[in-house]
This record gives C-alpha cells, sequence and structure tokens, in this order.
C-alpha cells in the first residue's frame, strides 16, 4: 500500500464538532506521479502538509501544488489527488456544522473546492500550524491541535443546535430515517431545517442524507464480509439493485462490483 492513515478519536467536548484527527503517509513507495480518487465521505477536511512536499489539486482546468493548509469542502462526487513525492500530513476531519461552531464560518464556502485555510483564519490559525510542524510525536501533535479547537470553542461559544442533531441523525441513521421526519425528530420547522443546511452545510437535509447513505454502503463494502446488494438496496431505500448501482457510480465513480476490484485506485475515508 501506497498511502498509510491513522485515527485518533478527539475527547469531550471536540467530539460534538470534529469526526477524529488522523496523520497520514502519501506515496510511501516514492512513485513518480501517484493518482488516487477520493470518495466523498459527508466530512470536511482540514489538511496540513508537514514538509514542502505537497499533493496536487485541480481548481478547474488546472492544476497545481496544494496550500501549506488546505481545508477540503463537502464534495458529491470523486476528486482526484496526485502525489510527486513522498507526502505527509495533520489532518482534521471535521463535522461540517462543526466549521460553523468552531471558526464561526459556514462549510458551504467550500462547497466542491479546496481553500487555503490559512487565508480564511488568518495568523493565530498560522501560528498553530507552524508549532504544529515544529512539535515532535503524534502526541504533542493532538495535545497542540486539542488545546487550539478548545480555545476555538471559548471564542465562539457555540452551542449544540438543532442542525447539529440532525446531522448526527442523518449519519448515524442506518438506513432507518426518513428527510420528512427529520424536523419533527429536532423541533423545528422543516423550512428552518432546510434553511440551516443550506446556510452552514451548503446542500439541503436530503442531499446530505443521500451522501450520508451511499457513504454506509462503502463502509459495508469495506468491511470484508460477503456482499448481499439486493438485500442491502432494500434495505437502504433504493427500489432495486439497479438503482443502487447508479447512485454509487455516481457517488464513487465506479459502481460496486467495479469499485471493490480497483479500491486501491481510491483513498476511501468511511
Amino acid at each position: 500500500m501506497s498511502v498509510e492513515i491513522t485515527e485518533y478519536n478527539p475527547s469531550p467536548p471536540l467530539d460534538s464538532f470534529v469526526e477524529f484527527f488522523w496523520s497520514g503517509e502519501f506515496n510511501t513507495t516514492y512513485e513518480p506521479r501517484l493518482s488516487q480518487l477520493v470518495v466523498p465521505n459527508g466530512f470536511v477536511e482540514l489538511v496540513i502538509h508537514l514538509s514542502d512536499h505537497h499533493c496536487d489539486l485541480q481548481s478547474g482546468s488546472k492544476w497545481g501544488q496544494s496550500p501549506d493548509f488546505t481545508i477540503i469542502g463537502l464534495y458529491t462526487r470523486p476528486y482526484e489527488v496526485q502525489f510527486r513525492s513522498h507526502v505527509r500530513t495533520f489532518g482534521v476531519r471535521f463535522k461540517p456544522e462543526g466549521v460553523y461552531n468552531l471558526f464561526g464560518i459556514s462549510a458551504s464556502l467550500f462547497s466542491e473546492r479546496f481553500d487555503d485555510m490559512e487565508s480564511v483564519l488568518g495568523s493565530h490559525f498560522r501560528n498553530y500550524c507552524s508549532r504544529l510542524r515544529e512539535s515532535g510525536d503524534i502526541a504533542q501533535k493532538l495535545n497542540l491541535t486539542h488545546q487550539y479547537l478548545l480555545k476555538q470553542l471559548q471564542n465562539h461559544y457555540p452551542e449544540k443546535t438543532y442542525l447539529n442533531r440532525a446531522a448526527d441523525l442523518i449519519r448515524h441513521d442506518n438506513f432507518t430515517s426518513k428527510v420528512d421526519e427529520l424536523p419533527g425528530k429536532v423541533y423545528i420547522s422543516r423550512r428552518q431545517l432546510e434553511r440551516e443546511f443550506k446556510e452552514k452545510i451548503g446542500m439541503t437535509p436530503k442531499q446530505y442524507m443521500r451522501i450520508a447513505r451511499l457513504n454506509a454502503i462503502n463502509r459495508y463494502l469495506q468491511s470484508g464480509g460477503e456482499i448481499h446488494l439486493g438485500s442491502l438496496s432494500l434495505e437502504a431505500g433504493f427500489s432495486d439493485q439497479a438503482h443502487l448501482c447508479r447512485e454509487f457510480k455516481t457517488f464513487a465513480g465506479l459502481p460496486p462490483a467495479k469499485f471493490m476490484e480497483s479500491v486501491e485506485r481510491f483513498i476511501v475515508n468511511v
């Protein structure tokens, strides 16, 4: 494998806003150009490059080196990333509503795109990243990151709202929730909930539920067990197996069977 990713759980109260922290090494076999497709997962990624070796990302029709500190928004289709050398990174996977809670900015700013997080947040963020890059082992990096994000919580006084509860329900529904049921479960009108999703996450509850369910199907495919797409399609609310395969192809670029045959081409963060 030329990609190695290790995950670390956040401690309370950050676990309400952060899915996990991770360290990554890419192109560990030092190929001249390693190309990977990243499958959507319903989260916002902060990628901090730990050296001058970066990945390459496409913006419009042009390819270029990614920023030192890259924020990658919600994608609905796979996007390509390339590595010309061995790349070391530290990352934070944010729940999309958590970006607003922590920084006071909407994840909708980064929909289907990436940006330079330093230009978004400014000097305090640059200072944190500089200390992170100079730190030693992963324990120090995790401690620095916890302290930085806890300070952001204190600065913004976030409260868990119906948006947080609705997004969590979607991510953990196990195919049981319906969009029409969400407003009643979080005690808010459908119109207000849709407005909050669009403003803070950048898509409707229905669109976010679609990503979460396809991500759950991907998790099932990665589990290593025997695959029963027919029963899974019915459980997940698709009309039949062909419907599931069409949706999954839009989401991952290939239908499930072909996807699993060439899964090493993908970075799968379910």
